[in-house]
């Protein structure tokens, strides 16, 4: 028995009183159902009084609110305990530091006595970190979009003291929104039906949920899939780009830089047509171009904004998380490295430069995000005015930023993004003119133009730290997103060849195996101001963290990275998986209730997520060309027969798995030891498999083709055959050509 609302932005008070009244009478039950023998409540004080600051399961979000009136408690096992003592549901706000609006839906609860009131009163009230626990944030944004809502950054999930979703609804900050009759009428709905009759709401959730988890595993396909079900899906992914107007269709909160390196991969896949190829590039260069550098990067600080607030890149989401970057870094290196265009490499360059000097921790970690805010959204400090400009530039300088940027009276964002003119006479800065076109428009040369372009960037950037405003810190680090940094460093070497991006890589996973890992060997997931949190890593944290360690042993051949990678798979199945690798679950037991099985087998566009199953089958795979066994193919089998099906109905919903399976199709370098640096700097340029051949590992692959390695020798191979063997640099360099 779930009781969903509609969107929010829906709801009206007429048509909620209506929708109430209904699910009332829907789901009452008759009291002959329930037991009498139940146990009378037993006060729990410290459910009713805010307990955050007493809490280890912390981040920025959650410190922001240890005075709020609302009696918040941590998510644990030990506050169901509590609430089942006590007799009561539990009502969950689900949000995050790195969302732009969670604050603000917080602060328009706090700010109704009424509300805090009713919320104390007659729930056990959590509020959950979305960055913390994203298996939670996975669960309640899958329920959501199960019963048609619209999701946004903040969840609000009514439970029973199981651990079990009663209802559900996902908020925005939008004006029109009235918080305070959407969360009383439902908390109101919620209790008056426990208090009619609990076991009734007990066992019908029960039920509900069972259905839908059912309904979320992964399940084998009825008949085998088509072996160009793949390369279909990456041209009906590619198929969403629209040319007219430089956008992409249905990426909904999915990050266009994982859509950019999507394509890059996709056209490196050995199976695509010349034509196809090219038309995967680009699509690659012109999201790039347009959406990311055109739109996404502030041409202020090179950061790179987490997205886009309605429909286009025209009204970005203020909002620069490290995510954002890493990947931004990830997709433009890897661009760089297919076209060799500078432009990609020096954006690429601009994101890093804002990660290290902007989300860099005093600790050697990596904050989650830097959100600017404002009062008012026409007073954020991102938001300029045509006389704003003029008043800080030199006429010559606002002449060349109205074109660079596209600056007007009336303002530059597109209608489709302000419907209600909000931002009128408002402006973004943007790189909407790229410079080579601006030279050609002011016939002037591109260098005094980037010299132009970057003293007055500096001059607003300056402006920007004196309008009024704040910007806000998510200090939270986790083990997830470090390892995403790592990778995106090994891809920028890859792509450059400067060792600088090397040590940086190597720099990152070691602060993840000194600072997240305990004396006992135990991974856990996240830190805050220097301390070590008590939750325990998810099984995402073990998937990415194991590729970046692939990822960096690839660039290196350093068996070292190797040996713990195949150690962190092997945590993560003994954790997560069953016996025979048909099945991975997100969380160990006793994380969450029992009755909260949660498996991260897809990407939801709108949580931007990473997949799991996804990133455990590339790993899967890449181990079981290196080591001995069958276990890592089998259970990379498992997985892919499980997800792939996914891609012909929803491609980005997949798009962790076609982007690595793009990967793994691509050409392997095998390479005896001991290689020249020469030698191994020339199969890491190239977009390929790089592996190192020893006495200790086992090589599957090189095996069926028969091929004898001297040290110092490579081999290139793909689809199983033998494409020439080298020895020296500029064999290989000539062979790739």
């Amino acid at each position: 028995m779930a009781l969903h609302t509609p969107p929010p932005f829906l709801l009206r008070p007429a048509t909620l009183a209506m929708a109430i009244c209904l699910l009332v009478n829907a789901c009452k039950s008759n009291k002959s159902e329930s037991s009498n023998g139940e146990t009378a409540p037993v006060r729990v004080e410290s459910l009713h009084r805010n307990n955050l600051s007493q809490s280890n399961d912390t981040s920025s979000f959650v410190q922001s609110q240890v005075h709020s009136p609302v009696h918040w408690q941590a998510w644990s096992p030990q506050v169901f305990t509590d609430a089942e003592s006590e007799k009561t549901t539990v009502f969950a706000v689900i949000g995050s530091g790195t969302d732009s609006h969670s604050r603000e839906i917080l602060k328009k609860i706090n700010s109704s006595q009424s509300l805090c009131n009713t919320l104390n009163k007659v729930h056990t009230n959590i509020l959950v970190d979305a960055n913390q626990h994203p298996d939670l944030a996975f669960l309640v944004a899958a329920l959501n979009i199960n019963t048609g809502n619209t999701v946004t950054g903040t969840m609000l999930v009514w439970l029973s003291y199981e651990g079990v979703p009663i209802s559900w609804a996902s908020v925005s900050n939008h004006e029109s929104i009235n918080l305070q009759e959407v969360i009383t009428r439902m908390s109101t709905t919620v209790d008056h039906l426990w208090q009619d009759d609990p076991n009734y709401v007990l066992k019908n959730s029960r039920e509900d949920l069972a259905r839908r988890l059912e309904m979320f595993t992964p399940k084998l396909p009825e008949t085998e899939p088509n072996p160009l079900l793949n390369l279909r899906a990456s041209r009906q992914a590619g198929s969403m780009f629209d040319p007219v107007s430089n956008t992409v269709d249905y990426l909904a909160g999915l990050s266009v830089s994982r859509y950019i390196h999507f394509m890059t991969m996709a056209s490196t896949h050995p199976d695509v047509s010349e034509q196809q190829r090219k038309n995967f590039m680009k699509i690659a260069t012109r999201s790039a171009d347009n959406i990311l550098l055109g739109g996404l990067v502030d041409p202020l600080d090179g950061g790179v904004f987490s997205g886009v607030q309605q429909s286009t890149e025209g009204l970005p989401v203020f909002t620069k998380t490290l995510e954002a970057q890493s990947s931004a870094m990830q997709a433009l290196y890897a661009l760089y490295q297919q076209t060799k265009n500078p432009v990609y490499r020096k954006a690429a360059d601009a994101a890093t430069a804002y990660l290290e000097t902007n989300l860099t921790l005093p600790d050697g970690g990596y904050a989650l995000g830097k959100t600017y805010a404002s009062h008012g959204i026409q007073d954020n400090p991102c938001i300029w005015t045509l006389e704003e400009i003029e008043a800080a530039l030199t006429e010559e300088e606002t002449k060349l930023c109205v074109q660079a940027f596209e600056i007007s009276g009336l303002g530059n964002i597109p209608l489709i993004d302000d419907r209600n003119r909000s931002y009128f006479r408002k402006n973004i800065l943007s790189w909407r003119v790229p410079i080579d076109r601006l030279a050609t428009l002011t016939g002037r040369p591109v260098g005094e133009l980037e010299t132009k372009m970057e003293s007055i960037t500096k001059k607003l950037a300056k402006l920007r730290t004196e309008k009024t405003g704040e910007k806000i810190s998510e200090t939270l680090s986790t083990a997830t997103d470090s390892a995403a940094v790592a990778s995106a460093y090994v891809t920028a070497y890859r792509a450059t060849g400067d060792p600088a991006h090397l040590e940086k890589a190597r720099h990152c996973l070691g602060i993840i195996q000194e600072q997240f890992v305990t004396a006992d060997g135990e991974l856990k997931r996240a830190r805050y101001n220097g301390q070590l949190l008590n939750a325990p890593a998810l099984a995402i944290d073990y998937a990415s963290i194991c590729q970046a360690a692939l990822d960096l042993h690839e660039a290196t051949l350093d068996a070292r990275w190797l040996e713990w990678a195949t150690e962190l798979h092997r945590q993560m199945n003994r954790q997560f998986a069953n016996a025979d690798f048909t099945d991975l679950v997100e969380t160990q037991e006793g994380k969450n209730p029992r009755t909260l099985t949660i498996r991260n087998y897809i990407t939801l566009n709108p949580l931007n997520n990473r997949s799991t199953w996804a990133i455990a089958y590339s790993n899967a795979r890449r181990l079981a060309l290196r080591l001995p066994g069958s276990n890592y193919s089998n259970q990379a089998d498992q997985i892919e027969q499980r997800i792939q099906a996914i891609s012909a109905k929803a491609p980005l919903a997949n798009i962790d798995y076609l982007t690595a399976d793009a990967r793994l199709q691509q050409k392997s370098i095998y390479l005896k030891s001991p290689v020249s640096p020469a030698l191994l700097s020339a199969a890491i340029s190239q977009p390929a498999q790089v592996i190192a051949v020893t006495a200790k590992g086992s090589y599957p692959e090189l095996e069926k083709t028969s091929t004898t390695l001297k040290p110092g020798q490579a081999v290139v191979i793909q689809r199983g055959q033998n494409l020439r063997v080298v020895s020296n640099p500029q064999d290989l360099d000539n062979f790739s050509q």
